[in-house]
C-alpha cells in the first residue's frame, strides 16, 4: 500500500510540474502564470476527487465533462455518449484535456457567449477513444497564430488531435489510446 501511495504521490507531482513548466512558459507576468497555474491545478484536483470516489481505480467518462462543466447552464453543454468507465492514467490526461479546451472555449469561444454552446460526443473502437468537440454560437473563430499551453498538451497526450476553425465555431477531433490498466499496475477486475 505504502509503494502504492508513494507512486501515485510521485505520479502526481511530476503532473504539477509539468503544468508549472509549461505555464511559466506561456505566461508574460506573475499574476498571468498564478491565474492560470491556479485553475489548472483545480481541475487536477476535481478529476483527482472522481478517482479517489473509485479508489483510485476507475472514473466515467461523462463525470470528467461533468466535473468541469459544474457552473455552465445545462442547456449550454450537450454531452452524447455510451458510458465509459477509464483507468487513473486516462483519467487524468482527460481531465487535463477537457480544462484546456474548456478554458478556450470560455476565452476565446461559444462559451463566451450566453447563447454559445458546446456539443461533445465520443465513442470506443477497440482500446480508441474517439473525443468530437464542436462549438456554436460564439463569436468568429481563426485559427491562433501560435500554438498555446492547450494545444500543445492535447497533442502530446493524445495519439491524434485534428483543430479547425470554421467561421461557426471551434472544433477538434481528439484520439486516446485506453490503457487496459491504470500505470501503477493495479487491476481493474469487474470493470
Amino acid at each position: 500500500l505504502i509503494n502504492e501511495l508513494n507512486h501515485r504521490v510521485k505520479n502526481t507531482l511530476a503532473t504539477v510540474l509539468s503544468i508549472a513548466t509549461l505555464t511559466a512558459r506561456r505566461s508574460e507576468d506573475v499574476e498571468s502564470f498564478a491565474k492560470g497555474f491556479q485553475a489548472r491545478l483545480l481541475s487536477l484536483s476535481a478529476t483527482h476527487n472522481l478517482l479517489t470516489a473509485e479508489g483510485w481505480q476507475r472514473a466515467e467518462l461523462r463525470d470528467i465533462f461533468r466535473a468541469e462543466f459544474a457552473h455552465y447552464n445545462d442547456d449550454q453543454i450537450v454531452l452524447t455518449g455510451p458510458e465509459i468507465w477509464l483507468g487513473a492514467e486516462n483519467v487524468l490526461a482527460i481531465g487535463l484535456i477537457v480544462h484546456e479546451l474548456a478554458t478556450n472555449a470560455t476565452k476565446y469561444g461559444a462559451l463566451s457567449r450566453a447563447e454559445g454552446r458546446v456539443e461533445i460526443s465520443w465513442s470506443t473502437e477497440g482500446d480508441i477513444l474517439d473525443i468530437a468537440w464542436r462549438e456554436h454560437g460564439g463569436p468568429p473563430v481563426s485559427e491562433p497564430r501560435r500554438k498555446g499551453f492547450g494545444s500543445r498538451l492535447i497533442s502530446s497526450s493524445a495519439s491524434e488531435s485534428t483543430f479547425r476553425y470554421p467561421a461557426t465555431g471551434f472544433e477538434a477531433d481528439i484520439r486516446i489510446r485506453l490503457f487496459s490498466a491504470p500505470a501503477d499496475g493495479l487491476s481493474l477486475e469487474g470493470m
